[in-house]
């Protein structure tokens, strides 16, 4: 049977989905952009983590998006799943800006999935599952090293119509990480409050 939260965290995940679909519509207008963000266009730095450069590019991150959803309703809110995401798109749109002065155009959702399954994998063992959360943060962060010394991967640039845009990975966990240090005080402090 499913319980009231996981339909509220599907919800959640469901909300996002559509966003990302409707938001393909608007793709030209909404992808981060250095000129536009330049000239006045801030939201540009956050909206481009919700537009993708093809529809392959899409559902390999809506995909993701569910196999999370799917892995970590149980440890992780609605509530810290609708934060964590805004403030994962911030993280990876100021990161990209300010330290890939380089990068004039990026698309995609996969900065803020890398960072939601840290999260995800963080809080698991709150829960107890310490397999789940040790196996995740390995593996993203053997990835994202990966993909720092060695490049994306050239399978997924073809797929994707772009170079893979390992950096918004990077910025994504570093968001995720400081969003975890948060979650983790805030468990602690009403761990204390408790006993």
């Amino acid at each position: 049977m499913i319980t009231k939260p996981l339909n509220s965290f599907i919800l959640g995940i469901l909300t996002v989905s559509i966003i990302l679909l409707v938001n393909q519509f608007f793709r030209d207008t909404l992808v981060f952009h250095r000129s536009g963000i330049d000239s006045g266009q801030w939201w540009l730095l956050i909206s481009g983590n919700f537009v993708h450069s093809n529809y392959p590019h899409l559902f390999l991150n809506l995909a993701g998006l569910w196999i999370f959803g799917f892995l970590f309703f149980d440890n992780v809110s609605l509530k810290t799943f609708i934060i964590s995401t805004i403030l994962l798109s911030v993280s990876v749109g100021i990161g990209l800006y300010i330290f890939d002065p380089e990068l004039q155009k990026y698309y995609g959702f996969s900065g803020i999935l890398y960072g939601l399954f840290l999260i995800g994998a963080t809080s698991s063992p709150l829960s107890k599952d310490w397999f789940t959360g040790i196996s995740i943060i390995l593996f993203i962060v053997g990835k994202i090293i990966w993909d720092l010394v060695y490049g994306g991967s050239s399978s997924s640039a073809a797929l994707i119509g772009m170079p893979v845009a390992v950096h918004a990975h990077l910025y994504g966990a570093l968001g995720a990480f400081l969003i975890s240090v948060g979650l983790y005080l805030i468990h602690l402090k009403n761990y204390l409050k408790a006993s």
